[in-house]
């Protein structure tokens, strides 16, 4: 595996992120309309008929059709083909920011790692696209992280087994007991399932250290964001979708965590 050139991989990093980014289109229409992911097959939201499989080809799809369903002739939403590209984008941008500075005509030497930010970065979009909008996160892609970072603990390069699980099981719990003594404390609900669940995937796939790293980091964009935001908008929000953030800070500590902890404790004069 180590000998196939980066560009060779990239190619198929973008086709697999354009092919996953379809099936997080599904994600994002179906999951909050509570629509199982896998029965009945791809249908017009239209006229509810099923779509052939060739109509099914990420972005191709789409521009085949001309923008138009093939059944009913009715207009399909061009965010099918922009999360699909950009999803296929991503793939590649993850294969790059994991075996960076290898150039493109060098072998992939992080495999864990590429697989890794391929699953954090593509994780964005149906985590920031249902959250903010119906308040959920994904199962699958909460509890499906935990899945994939204790596959990926199996590969050379990443952190063992133990690490994955143990990372799983303290970062989720923790957050859990964080969010139960803050809920007491505020008297209503302070952290979400979904978040909970979420953290614990990132701790499967880099330990407890970084998977509350990726909190800390999730609520300084929490706060950078929002706080002006509302002073813009002038108006108040009961409840502020905490997934978005921690989808976007997870990645950016899998690839720098290691500075930004430095950084981190360092305002605290923690370390030298």
């Amino acid at each position: 595996m180590q000998e196939i050139p980066l560009w060779y991989v990239a190619i198929l990093f973008a086709m697999l992120g354009a092919c996953v980014g379809s099936f997080y289109n599904v994600i994002v229409y179906r999951m909050p309309r509570g629509i199982s992911l896998v029965n009945p097959p791809s249908f017009c939201p239209h006229c509810k008929k099923r779509i052939p499989i060739w109509y099914n080809l990420p972005v191709v799809g789409w521009l085949l059709l001309r923008g138009k369903s093939a059944c009913c002739h009715k207009p399909i939403s061009i965010r099918y083909p922009i999360g699909e590209a950009l999803c296929g984008l991503l793939g590649v941008f993850a294969l790059f920011l994991a075996n960076f500075p290898s150039s493109w005509t060098g072998p992939v030497t992080h495999w864990a790692d590429s697989f890794a930010l391929f699953w954090l970065l593509l994780g964005i979009y149906p985590v920031a696209a249902v959250d903010f909008e119906f308040k959920l996160i994904p199962d699958s892609i909460s509890i499906g992280g935990i899945g994939v970072g204790l596959a990926l603990s199996f590969f050379p390069g990443g952190i063992t087994p133990l690490e994955s699980l143990l990372g799983a099981l303290f970062a989720g719990g923790g957050l859990y007991l964080i969010g139960y003594l803050a809920s007491k404390i505020l008297k209503r609900d302070a952290m979400g399932l979904g978040d909970v669940k979420l953290v614990a995937g990132f701790g499967a796939l880099m330990g407890v250290g970084h998977a509350f790293a990726s909190l800390v980091l999730a609520s300084f964009l929490g706060i950078l964001i929002m706080v002006p935001y509302r002073m813009i908008k002038k108006e108040e929000s009961k409840e502020i979708p905490f997934g978005p953030f921690l989808a976007v800070a997870a990645p950016i500590v899998y690839r720098f965590g290691d500075k930004f902890l430095s950084f981190y404790f360092g305002l605290f004069g923690l370390v030298e």
